[in-house]
């Protein structure tokens, strides 16, 4: 802990005490590294790392289409995927949005 304390007092930001302690001082440490060495994340000064990461909802919404993907290269219809995607991932689409999501995917396929 006495670690983690030395990044609160140097300054870093709260959401990052928070990763810290959520996946250990060593992890952090390693990422950290890592996100040093990738000269595409500098700032213009090089004081900064800048870094861009996507809400997890848009990775949700990425697994809930592979899953209606899938649903559909398996021959289900419309009907029975938004059932699916219900029972399943706890989620309500429209059948417009399955059609939509489903359709889509069968273009990619020809």
């Amino acid at each position: 802990m006495a670690k983690i304390r030395e990044l609160e007092v140097m300054g870093m930001p709260g959401v990052w005490i928070d990763v810290a302690r959520a996946i250990g001082y060593e992890s952090f440490m390693t990422m950290w590294r890592i996100l040093d060495r990738s000269l595409v994340l500098r700032s213009e000064s090089e004081s900064m790392i800048e870094v861009k990461l996507r809400r997890l909802s848009s990775f949700h919404r990425f697994q809930r289409n592979r899953f209606i993907e899938c649903l559909v290269t398996m021959g289900f219809d419309d009907k029975a995927i938004q059932e699916m995607v219900a029972r399943q991932l706890g989620e309500t689409l429209s059948l417009s949005h399955i059609f939509r999501l489903a359709g889509r995917r069968k273009v990619g396929q020809r």
